[in-house]
């Protein structure tokens, strides 16, 4: 048994799990509007490899229940995915507007990769 990758499987399956359960949790009631994208916040952030990529965090706007809402995207992008003034799918839950995300980033794929991680190094940490 080799323990570091039986632990790190361990912690990429579930972390994979808790971006699917988030993923259904979030979109089961989540409601869909159009918004659009102000501005992006530009930040430069150093891969494993140590190369340096200029990330982007949007900033978007939307309207619900008679307010304009504006919320600073908690996931960040390595382009700029939609053009500043452009109208995007937004997503989110009645009461917690502050929490919205744009449709075009909220996938469950970043979870199946983190499970799909886990599974080989699991099986070689368990021999």
């Amino acid at each position: 048994m080799n323990i570091i990758p039986l632990i790190g499987g361990i912690g990429f399956g579930s972390l994979g799990l808790f971006i699917l359960f988030d993923y259904y949790r979030f979109n089961k009631g989540a409601i869909k509007v159009y918004g659009k994208i102000l501005r992006y916040d530009e930040y430069e952030s150093k891969n494993k490899d140590g190369r340096i990529c200029t990330m982007y965090r949007p900033s978007f706007d939307f309207s619900a229940n008679g307010k304009v809402y504006e919320v600073k995207s908690k996931t960040s992008f390595n382009s700029k995915i939609i053009p500043v003034g452009k109208r995007a799918n937004v997503l989110y839950q009645q009461g917690d507007e502050s929490n919205a995300r744009l449709a075009k980033g909220n996938s469950y794929w970043l979870g199946i990769l983190f499970i799909g991680l886990s599974i080989p190094a699991i099986y070689f940490g368990a021999q």
